[in-house]
């Protein structure tokens, strides 16, 4: 973009050459660095774009190869002015304007984020502006391979990001994954403890002293796999202690109380056919109302059609336009029939079994029933799942650290 538009301001010519031996004409174009682009070949000859400055050098080429070059069309600002050199004014708003364009060519004017789901794009978006990384941000300033690392560090779980450039726009794409095992963060002596109460379903232990075994009933806070590991020698006999950094895989049979209730009367809106409308710009995040209307209705829903202004796909500029449209509803008293109540709480809790299974529990029994009671629909129950119940602590150097016995003083 930057080098067409030095192209531009420099001017540049549409040219054919023919002759006794157009090809040589080409290759000591080549030899001598004068750069020309876009060559095909025409019907007797070859045509190419030259700058102004190369079309001025080619003389002596041209009395070496017996070639005539052909002017077919001017390009750029020079011809722009003198085309327009009556008229200052409208040549000077068109220098202005292409200033205003490469200006803005150093600006970022959009951020595009996709791949999101758990976290939204107002929270990434917020996230951002804390490291001053926003629209109307200098490119510059924008070091693509810093965000990736900061956008990881920040969620555990976006396991892959890519931070790239396209014009005035920035685009991050991201992939979550499950949040990862604490142990890959450790970096000091620990134990394995139980976050929850429980019955030990699996131990499998690559390091560290098993503390319980398969069936054992544990509770919060319990040791599972101690990080202090005794050393023993010939006989059985204890050479010595250690602390290291427990590595085990532990599920544990526990389970979530669940409860939801909402009530069988709600208020529903009811769109009538009346809206109203405005229109609204944004001049560098800054937005004007153009029109809107005197009156608004007392209940109504705001919908935004937002439109960008760029130059092609990922030349934005920093001008926005809205249409936005003020529906008009009202509220009328309902009640939920009972079908329709069951459909509502077994979707919430659908989402919740799902949120656990993506987690990576595994669900071995749903003991959650519904009822209804006092004009409420009540769901309740727990759910019995497999998981990984876990995390480390920090070994304390009094659980492990022998105190030294002071010897007697000699006489």
């Amino acid at each position: 973009m930057l080098i067409r538009l030095l192209k531009w301001f420099r001017g540049y010519l549409l040219v054919t050459i023919r002759g006794y031996s157009p090809e040589r004409f080409i290759n000591l174009c080549s030899s001598r660095n004068i750069l020309i682009w876009n060559l095909r070949q025409v019907s007797g000859g070859y045509e190419f774009f030259i700058s102004v400055k190369g079309f001025k050098s080619l003389r002596p080429i041209i009395k070496k190869t017996h070639t005539r070059p052909i002017i077919k069309k001017r390009y750029g600002l020079p011809f722009l002015l003198q085309r327009y050199k009556k008229r200052k004014f409208f040549a000077l708003g068109i220098l202005i304007f292409a200033i205003m364009i490469y200006s803005f060519s150093l600006f970022i004017w959009d951020i595009h984020i996709e791949g999101n789901y758990t976290h939204t794009t107002d929270e990434l978006t917020a996230f951002l502006n804390k490291n001053n990384i926003h629209s109307g941000a200098l490119k510059n300033n924008i070091n693509c391979t810093n965000m990736e690392e900061l956008i990881r560090k920040k969620y555990e779980d976006i396991g892959w990001v890519s931070v790239e450039m396209k014009g005035t726009r920035l685009i991050i794409k991201i992939v979550e994954t499950n949040i990862p095992e604490v142990k890959k963060v450790v970096t000091k002596p620990s134990h394995i403890v139980a976050t929850k109460d429980g019955i030990v379903t699996s131990i499998i232990t690559r390091k560290g002293t098993p503390q319980v075994s398969k069936g054992s009933v544990v509770k919060k806070g319990d040791i599972l796999v101690s990080g202090i590991i005794d050393v023993y020698g010939d006989g059985d006999l204890l050479i010595d202690t250690k602390v290291d950094i427990a590595d085990a895989d532990i599920i544990l049979k526990t389970y979530y109380n669940y409860k939801n209730k909402f009530n069988m009367d709600y208020v529903d809106k009811v769109y009538t056919e009346k809206e109203k409308s405005s229109f609204v710009i944004s001049l560098f995040n800054h937005r004007v109302a153009l029109y809107k209307p005197f009156h608004y209705f007392d209940k109504y829903d705001t919908i935004e059609d937002q439109k960008d202004v760029k130059l092609g796909e990922n030349f934005f500029l920093p001008f926005k336009y809205y249409n936005i449209t003020y529906k008009e509803y009202v509220e009328e008293n309902k009640t939920y029939t009972k079908e329709e109540a069951l459909q509502i709480a077994n979707k919430s809790l659908n989402l919740f079994i799902k949120k656990l299974e993506e987690k990576g529990d595994q669900i071995i029994e749903n003991n959650v029933r519904i009822s209804f009671k006092n004009n409420k629909c009540i769901a309740s129950g727990k759910i019995i799942v497999n998981e990984k119940a876990v995390k480390y602590r920090t070994i304390k150097d009094s659980e492990w650290q022998k105190e030294e016995k002071e010897e007697p003083a000699l006489e």
